[in-house]
């Protein structure tokens, strides 16, 4: 009998930071929010998958990544838990800019927010 193999089996690393110039690019909130799932670590992840592992309500996560009619802000405390999934700080980056932080002083809130 063959035995299936899985394609992630192992353990994740912290969130990575997301290079500058990707984050200038974002204008808005949805932005950050739509370069965060884009660079999500596991690229076959579901919306329903990333809904389960960082506790959002599901139905509302394509309102989140989709421009539309049906469009939905992601909640602020829901952030993190979206980040932490993805695997990066695309939104905790894109805010750190709008409050014009120095370079080093970025660098040292996202280091603490992965730690």
């Amino acid at each position: 009998m063959k035995q299936k193999e899985l394609p992630l089996l192992g353990r994740l690393d912290a969130p990575s930071v997301v290079d500058p110039q990707l984050v200038r690019q974002c204008k808005t909130y949805r932005d950050a929010v739509k370069l965060c799932w884009r660079l999500r670590r596991v690229k076959y992840m579901t919306q329903a998958q990333l809904a389960a592992e960082a506790g959002l309500y599901a139905p509302h996560v394509s309102g989140y990544l989709h421009d539309g009619k049906h469009q939905r802000d992601l909640p602020g405390d829901k952030a993190m838990g979206f980040q932490y999934t993805c695997g990066n700080t695309a939104i905790a980056q894109w805010h750190n800019m709008n409050v014009q932080l120095t370079c080093a002083e970025e660098m040292q809130l996202v280091m603490r927010a992965v730690a």
